[in-house]
């Protein structure tokens, strides 16, 4: 039972009901970390009764991957993909990895929209998308542009975004929803229902004054204080355990754990395929047997379920990566990448070689030039961008080198939709390796900015 959430509760259940009566449409819920997002998807998931659910999730490490998010979210839906026009199913496929070819991105975002309205003639369709914010850029820009576009389908779109992070999902128009707190009242029912017993005003009051009202920092706090103390028949801690921030309580439970499990988590930490059995072998050229992986479930921070795991919260994945040392974290992103030895998986390896390097090696520049090479192909003009910066940061010095253009930093990572042509204006012998890197804004000369584009050197 979700507490303090009623009017947030409705607005869903609203957009569900609308869903039902052929009248499609989207909501973004915001707020900071621990405030309840996730909790309400899980609550629109539970009361979507009747109505066919697919989910994605944005992936920090997975951001540079071009339309990854778009593909975890339409894949159960593949399967209408033959009642779409054949241009938008190859596109659709072609960016997909599942068929040769480029693909077109318009023809993409068109085939995207429909076929969540093909699969919606089955079935009322909620598709859940949670931290909006790590989304692949490709990604964000379709689903936006299904988004805007819903009028008479059976389908509903719950977004998910956290504010304060450095990346912003910026939803434009789309109807939002900003979380806070909950109140006292909510409070005291969300932590006597954690707890067990009753707990006083008092004690609820300060924990509400230290935590803001954050319901997952109630939830850690109920956890780690005593029945006493929450019932007031013992003192409070002058500190409370989560004064530094959510994720300490996370923290915490992390590094209870043997080693070995910690190991491992990290590895869950930095993977973003979510798949158990590249997670175990990367896990185990660390030392993580499977004692490891039944200690890190027990702890609670991690599930698995089937052959696919989960991290417990978003914040236990940021909270883990972000405390380890760089040395762990380029560990565990060389372990991934060396039990990453598909073809389907050629992108995902390139990243975690270049997470796993930080001095020049010519090896991980060839794979992400070659990554670039594809993302261009499948029309992922920021993922071919990125990883054309990263391997221009890798590259040796006197290597020759070839120049590409990239978006300069105040529009990097923006929508194409939002930003503009993909490349801006190049410098005199910038090569505009990337497709339409020199054009400019329709009718106003140079791109809007003025801004040119950096010139990075590239191994040939």
């Amino acid at each position: 039972m979700l507490q303090g959430r009623d009017t947030e509760r409705a607005a869903v259940a609203a957009l569900l009901e609308k869903a039902w009566a052929s009248r499609g449409g989207a909501l973004v819920l915001r707020g900071q970390p621990g405030v309840g997002k996730s909790a309400l998807l899980a609550d629109a998931v539970a009361r979507a009764e009747g109505m066919l659910v697919l989910r994605t999730s944005g992936i920090e490490s997975e951001s540079p991957l071009a339309f990854a998010a778009l593909q975890r979210l339409l894949r159960p839906a593949m399967r209408h993909a033959d009642r779409l026009p054949a241009p938008q199913a190859r596109a659709l496929r072609a960016v997909f990895g599942e068929e040769e070819g480029d693909g077109d991105r318009f023809l993409v975002f068109l085939a995207a929209l429909s076929l969540l309205a093909e699969t919606a003639e089955q079935a009322p369709v909620l598709a859940v998308v949670d931290d909006a914010h790590w989304l692949d850029d490709a990604s964000a820009a379709a689903l936006l542009f299904v988004a805007r576009r819903l009028q008479v389908e059976r389908v509903a779109m719950l977004f998910a975004a956290r504010e304060g992070d450095v990346r912003r999902f910026d939803s434009g128009d789309l109807p939002s929803i900003t979380l806070g707190g909950i109140d006292r009242d909510a409070a005291a029912a969300l932590l006597t229902d954690r707890a067990g017993v009753p707990v006083p005003a008092e004690v609820s009051d300060r924990l509400v004054r230290s935590t803001g009202g954050n319901p997952l920092a109630l939830v850690e706090l109920a956890e780690a204080l005593s029945a006493d103390q929450l019932g007031g028949q013992a003192p409070l801690p002058a500190q409370l355990p989560v004064t530094e921030g959510v994720e300490r309580a996370f923290l915490d439970r992390y590094r209870r754990l043997p080693e070995p499990a910690q190991a491992l988590l990290l590895v869950a930490a930095a993977d973003d395929s979510a798949r158990v059995a590249t997670v175990r072998q990367a896990a185990a050229a660390l030392g993580a047997d499977d004692e490891a992986l039944h200690a890190v479930e027990r702890s609670g921070l991690l599930r698995v379920i089937g052959s696919t795991l989960e991290l417990r919260h978003p914040l236990v994945r940021s909270a883990v990566y972000g405390a380890a040392t760089s040395f762990e974290r380029r560990r565990a992103h060389r372990a991934l990448a060396d039990v990453l030895v598909g073809d389907e998986d050629a992108d995902r390896r390139a990243w975690h070689r270049a997470a796993s390097v930080e001095e020049p090696d010519e090896a991980v520049v060839e794979e992400l030039d070659r990554a670039a090479e594809r993302a261009r192909g499948r029309g992922g003009l920021e993922a071919a961008a990125s990883a054309w910066e990263r391997a221009a940061e890798l590259t040796p010095r006197g290597k020759p080198a070839r120049s590409v253009c990239t978006p300069p930093p105040s529009r990097r990572g923006w929508p194409p939709s939002r930003a503009g042509p993909a490349c801006w204006q190049t410098r005199p012998g910038c090569t505009p390796a990337i497709r339409g890197c020199a054009r400019t804004s329709p009718g106003s000369g140079p791109a809007s900015s003025g801004t040119p584009a950096r010139c990075t050197s590239v191994t040939a």
